[in-house]
């Protein structure tokens, strides 16, 4: 099973549109558009699955649960590689050479407690990606960077830890 090597996402204002953009362990590279509504659907799952970590879940308090999720986004943050540029090499592209512009979201839950984000088009394929606290973290911090550039009125950075506190206190189980 490959695994994600690179991410990049960047707003395009000629589309309105951010460019998602992976690359495979096994030379493969995908791309997705991602639109301001599919962005609003996107990302309470993620702040679902940030919110239903057994680090957040063992704290009962709002406060608590707030101070370990800032604490593991700025650690991702941090630990973020920015440096490297993104790999434009000839790779294949099992989706096709253009953007797949994603319409539908997902979680699979598997039994031995990895989670997968499927994120898919209208009709047609998409992927699915198997989530780790750091991807998951990483995904949310280039999310909150391209949306600060797309001027959409979407304040991701404010909303991430209000939104994953009370979503951690509510319902942290049931993710989809």
């Amino acid at each position: 099973m490959s695994q994600i090597s690179q991410i990049q996402m960047i707003f395009q204002p000629l589309e309105d549109r951010i460019l998602l953009r992976l690359n495979t362990t096994d030379s493969s590279s995908f791309q997705f558009w991602l639109t301001r509504r599919y962005l609003k659907l996107l990302w309470p799952v993620l702040i679902k699955m940030l919110a239903s970590d057994r680090q957040v879940t063992v704290h009962k308090t709002v406060q608590a649960k707030k101070e370990v999720l800032s604490f593991q986004h700025q650690q991702v943050a941090q630990k973020m590689d920015y440096s490297q540029k993104f790999e434009e090499q000839s790779r294949s592209q099992p989706l096709g050479p253009e953007p797949i512009l994603l319409s539908r979201v997902s979680v699979k839950n598997k039994p031995d407690g990895t989670r997968i984000l499927c994120i898919q088009p209208e009709q047609g394929q998409g992927i699915d990606l198997a989530m780790d606290q750091t991807l998951l973290h990483s995904i949310c911090k280039l999310l909150q960077d391209a949306t600060g550039k797309a001027d959409w009125g979407l304040d991701l950075d404010k909303s991430l830890m209000t939104a994953t506190a009370s979503e951690a206190v509510s319902d942290s189980r049931a993710l989809n």
